[in-house]
């Protein structure tokens, strides 16, 4: 059924595929992925029927196998399609168990798009799920090798606004600040700047204390000058 459901996807997005979009997309993510050439809008549409076709029963463990499936696939379309698949799930599909498979999915086929929408999406639900988690998360990415996990522990919080464990954020910054890599020093800002937009004194405080600069602190700043 899996292997059915990817191939009826696969056969959508050939009859729709446009050569000329498809380089104009690759460029735009440094030649980083191949793609059909279907943008955003077209996509949605075709998805939209394609998830019409999944089962409604479709057990935990199959969700996760039609989301794996579709992330080994070679082109871009179908790990956004995987992404939005995932943002249809209710939190009692999201098991204690997902920790390996979020990170499966961090560290493969890794870019913003991808990470940033994991990060703030299904790790942030994760989290508020199985709040016991977050220690064991953030112990081990926080010290990972790996720049998208370190990443995801200061992007994971971007919607949860007053819920914001702001010194849980401010242990990572400190952690990060001296970080040369752009999407550390991004991710600072950003992190910053949607807190931000329910606490900006503490932000601004914050910011004047730390140290931050550059990118980090334009980024945080971005809204409250």
């Amino acid at each position: 059924m899996i292997l059915q459901l990817t191939q009826q996807l696969e056969l959508e997005f050939e009859k729709n595929r446009n050569e000329q979009e498809a380089e104009g997309m690759s460029r735009y993510m440094k030649n980083r992925f191949t793609y059909f050439g279907i943008k955003k809008p077209q996509r949605a549409v075709i998805q939209k029927e394609w998830f019409s076709n999944i089962p409604k029963d479709l057990i935990h463990d199959d969700k996760r196998e039609l989301v794996l499936e579709l992330w080994q696939k070679e082109q871009r379309e179908f790990h956004y399609v995987a992404m939005d698949f995932m943002a249809k799930w209710k939190d009692n599909d999201i098991l204690l168990e997902d920790y390996n498979f979020i990170e499966f999915l961090l560290t493969n086929h890794s870019w913003w798009d991808s990470v940033d929408t994991l990060a703030s999406n299904y790790l942030g639900r994760y989290l508020r799920v199985f709040p016991e988690q977050r220690e064991v998360v953030i112990k081990s990415w926080r010290k990972s090798e790996n720049m998208w996990l370190r990443r995801s522990c200061l992007i994971f919080q971007l919607r949860y606004k007053s819920q914001t464990n702001f010194e849980l954020l401010k242990s990572l910054i400190f952690e990060f600040m001296h970080e040369k890599e752009f999407f550390i020093q991004k991710a600072i800002g950003w992190s910053l700047r949607e807190y931000a937009k329910t606490n900006p004194v503490s932000v601004r405080n914050f910011v004047e204390e730390s140290g931050i600069q550059g990118l980090a602190k334009r980024e945080a700043l971005k809204h409250i000058g």
